[in-house]
């Protein structure tokens, strides 16, 4: 009996690897479904709200399509003269900021070298190896920004494949039901109960605070004259959805845009300064409510999710890292319990930290 029990698992282990293994080959090909499967699922709940008060969601997906399209050409409309001034701006004094940071970081360098208390070729060679590749990283930034194109191009797409997701709707869950095995439909159920709970709230959560960083984050620049004040404000909330990410980007981005548009330490620091109080307001008054339901990941699988994310699959992996880690914690709970309660164990299961969103 124990063999009998042992290779359903190892053929499950098997499988799951191999379809692991599959999926991270063909992982470029699937991540417009991917993103356009978690548009349809933030929406999902206010089709349903309507539909549930007789409507019916084909009619409600059309028209919230029709709505969402005019609303997109007003505001196209009404930033486009801004949006093209600021490209034309950054594109015009990209070569300028970089060589006005590179000036400074020469003359830094020339000054820390005669305070270090090292002789002077061991200082001079450990601030050459520091400071050059800090400007190598601000000189790659251009490229970095450029390898996020492919995800840009699928703007079209991922609404296209996300209509498609919304008129399907609970169909999609009940076909799935239906081909899984009686003896696991129990489980199944709650399975998708937990990964609906713990992904919903992270999605939501993490959207919520996305567009309040950039509405907060364009303001405050605007009030302090920054030049490029939306498209910062827009690389700060884009970069808000890797948790933690949101403010630091903006910080520097926007600090050092500043100090080159100004000439003064005293302007970047106010910028500095005001994506900081971002950040304040938003662990005062978006978290509290927000972390109510926030995602109960320990804080190292929080960090070890991100750091395998980026390392594997690179930015796109920062981005799906925490809403994976939601639903394989999801399927261990699930298949833990399942477990237990096969073999009559009654083991508790201790909840991990609260982890909020940024």
């Amino acid at each position: 009996m124990a063999e009998e029990r042992r290779v359903p698992f190892l053929t499950g282990f098997i499988v799951a690897g191999v379809c692991l293994y599959a999926l991270y080959r063909v992982h470029h090909v699937l991540i417009p479904f991917v993103l356009a499967a978690a548009f349809a699922y933030i929406l999902n709940p206010l089709v349903t709200y309507f539909e549930a008060r007789g409507l019916r969601r084909a009619q409600l997906v059309v028209l919230g399509y029709l709505g969402a399209l005019a609303l997109s050409l007003s505001a196209y409309a009404g930033f486009k003269s801004l949006i093209v001034y600021e490209a034309e701006l950054l594109q015009v004094h990209a070569p300028a900021y970089l060589q006005h940071v590179q000036k400074i970081a020469a003359v830094q360098q020339a000054a820390l070298t005669k305070k270090l208390p090292l002789p002077p070729k061991v200082a001079q060679h450990v601030l050459d190896t520091v400071v050059g590749g800090a400007i190598e990283t601000i000189q790659a930034l251009p490229s970095h920004l450029f390898a996020l194109l492919p995800l840009l191009a699928h703007a079209l797409l991922i609404p296209f494949i996300g209509f498609f997701f919304l008129l399907d709707g609970p169909a999609g869950i009940e076909r799935f039901i239906q081909v899984c095995p009686s003896r696991f439909v129990e489980q199944a159920i709650h399975l998708l109960s937990e990964i609906d709970t713990s992904l919903g709230n992270y999605l939501r959560g993490i959207l919520i605070v996305a567009v309040a960083i950039t509405l907060a984050s364009f303001l405050g620049l605007v009030m302090l004259d920054v030049d490029n004040a939306f498209l910062i404000a827009l690389l700060s909330g884009v970069s808000s959805f890797v948790p933690y990410l949101g403010a630091i980007v903006g910080a520097l981005v926007g600090g050092g845009m500043a100090f080159y548009q100004f000439g003064s330490f005293a302007a970047g620091m106010q910028v500095v300064a005001l994506f900081v109080g971002i950040r304040v307001a938003d662990e005062i008054f978006l978290q509290p409510v927000i972390a109510k339901h926030s995602v109960h990941l320990h804080p190292m699988v929080f960090l070890l999710a991100l750091i395998l994310g980026g390392e594997v699959f690179g930015f796109v992996g920062l981005l799906f890292a925490i809403p994976a880690a939601c639903v394989i914690k999801a399927l261990v709970q699930v298949s833990w319990a399942w477990y237990s309660s096969e073999r009559g164990l009654s083991l508790g299961v201790a909840e991990g930290a609260g982890v909020p969103y940024t």
